[in-house]
């Protein structure tokens, strides 16, 4: 039983009621929301509800071609080394940069910390120095008339 859009498999089959035919739900779905509700394969209106669900077991999916031999498997184990090597590659690329930018945002953190301690401390110092200068500064002279 294969489906008359892909011609695969049905994971989820539905079978319309008006044609007969046999289609992956989510696939004849999609079709009927852009072609305005009409089949994909004989061109009639149908409807969602015209699609019946179809009770069956889970079904194995067929080995591709290059799988049935051992070629073709060490060929499938390669090319699956090789993506799950380049995921591993980019991945790191990921983690160096954001370790990186992590580094840099702390030292420029640490940096602001210091500058607002000496800060901080240049201002305690001026206003120490301004108490004991105002009672140390002479008495403005009365004015005469």
């Amino acid at each position: 039983m294969f489906c008359a859009i892909s011609n695969t498999t049905p994971e989820v089959p539905v079978v319309s009621s008006k044609s007969g035919h046999l289609f992956e739900k989510s696939l004849i779905e999609k079709a009927l929301e852009s072609s305005g509700g009409r089949c994909p394969v004989t061109g009639e209106l149908l409807a969602a509800s015209d699609l019946l669900p179809l009770k069956v077991g889970a079904s194995v999916k067929p080995r591709p071609a290059a799988a049935t031999s051992i070629p073709g498997m060490l060929s499938l184990f390669q090319n699956e080394w090789d993506a799950l090597m380049l995921e591993l590659y980019s991945t790191k690329q990921a983690h160096d940069s954001a370790r990186q930018e992590l580094g840099h945002a702390l030292y420029q953190h640490d940096a602001a910390c210091r500058v607002i301690a000496r800060l901080i401390k240049e201002r305690d110092d001026a206003r120490r120095a301004l108490t004991e200068a105002q009672p140390a500064a002479p008495a403005p002279a009365a004015a005469t008339t």
